[in-house]
């Protein structure tokens, strides 16, 4: 296995917990159209793909070529057809406009350089009703997230709220994370 096929299996075995909870929290139907931005190893994008059903939508979106060849390769080996991959953009993401019942981002807002540009850019990628839902790792005193591998929960609710959108909820069971819901 390549190193990347590792780093995506890694991914995926660190998505997994509390993954139930999460998937649940999201409430996702049949036929919604969900964009999975940083979709890594695949794990939350094939999940939403049996949420959504076969008349649903899943874009896998990561700027890494190797962890979205690997998810159309996953995707064309268990006949699933509803996933399509697409490349992640530094300044916004090439969705089509008004395409998205959920725009889902895990761990990865920290990355993002301009994320309230990125986020305003995102609006007009939402459906009327449309949500984004923001996971991300909060602040530790040691290790890696001491280091800029974060961005607290009260920040990333003022950059969205600035870039126009509203506060739904907040859910407090996943460890050493935030998750966010927000909507247009």
């Amino acid at each position: 296995m390549s190193l990347k096929g590792i780093l995506a299996v890694m991914l995926n075995n660190r998505a997994k917990e509390d993954a139930q909870k999460v998937l649940d929290a999201l409430q996702i139907k049949r036929g919604d159209t969900v964009a999975d931005i940083g979709s890594g190893g695949g794990f939350f994008t094939f999940e939403f793909a049996s949420r959504a059903g076969e008349n649903g939508r899943v874009y896998a979106v990561d700027t890494d070529a190797a962890f979205r060849n690997r998810i159309k390769k996953i995707a064309k080996k268990k006949n699933i057809g509803n996933i399509e991959t697409v490349v992640g953009e530094p300044d916004g993401c090439p969705l089509p406009q008004a395409s998205c019942d959920l725009i889902f981002l895990r761990n990865v807002f920290h990355h993002i350089k301009n994320p309230g540009d990125y986020m305003k850019s995102l609006k007009d990628r939402l459906k009327p009703g449309g949500r984004i839902a923001v996971i991300e790792w909060e602040k530790s005193p040691h290790g890696r997230f001491s280091a800029g591998h974060y961005t607290a929960s009260a920040d990333i609710q003022k950059i969205m709220m600035a870039a126009g959108y509203s506060h739904l909820n907040f859910h407090d069971f996943l460890k050493k994370q935030s998750f966010n819901i927000f909507g247009k």
